[in-house]
């Protein structure tokens, strides 16, 4: 920098040294942009409910949701080698009391099973409830068909007082593999095995 004798001001000259700090300035945000972009795209949605509604339909009232359920390479790589993956969504309605505790109207556990069939190189996905199975091509397209779930009759219109609120309250779970309980809760910690998602509440529009 050069700076004019009984002037106020100061100017860079050309090509010297401010240019070349510049110019280093620049190389490190444009390092630092590249190293923090892989973390940023790699972030994905944790395990859980992403939206959940009821609908009432001829008297009941059946359950609609759409669930994250992210897998890792091993995750993938354990259901290939034909390890189960068992899905379990835990649902409640409760109606408010003025005095009480809110009352439990109605509960309902749903399993549903993801497992690889190397026989017909195909992915399974069974209803554990009544039966019912359907079979993807694709683990990522089986896994599209678990994540949601479509007209689940969880209420009948009846057990409903007019007067009362009601909440829906619903959390997901999953189990890879099959083990003793007592193992699993020894191996909380272990993600790729066990998770539970936080609880998803919305209230009943009558």
């Amino acid at each position: 920098m050069r700076c004019a004798r009984g002037k106020h001001f100061c100017h860079w000259r050309t090509g010297g040294t401010a240019l070349r700090f510049a110019a280093f300035a620049a190389t490190l945000l444009a390092c630092a942009s590249l190293a923090f972009a892989p973390v940023a795209l790699a972030q994905e949605p944790a395990f859980g409910v992403r939206t959940a509604y009821a609908q009432l339909v001829e008297g009941v009232y059946l359950l609609n949701t759409r669930l994250y359920l992210p897998l890792n390479d091993r995750m993938r790589s354990a259901i290939k080698d034909g390890v189960p993956l068992t899905l379990e969504l835990q649902i409640e309605v409760s109606g408010a009391r003025r005095y009480w505790t809110d009352e439990t109207v109605a509960s309902l556990i749903q399993r549903y099973e993801l497992q690889y069939d190397a026989v017909s190189d195909r992915y399974v996905v069974r209803n554990l409830n009544i039966g019912g199975q359907s079979s993807f091509p694709t683990l990522d397209a089986a896994v599209e068909h678990l994540t949601r779930v479509s007209g689940l009759p969880v209420l009948d219109r009846a057990l409903i007082d007019r007067e009362r609120r009601y909440e829906f309250a619903m959390r997901a779970s999953y189990d890879l593999g099959s083990m003793p309980t007592a193992l699993r809760m020894l191996m909380f910690w272990v993600e790729d095995i066990h998770r539970s998602s936080e609880w998803y509440t919305w209230p009943l529009l009558q």
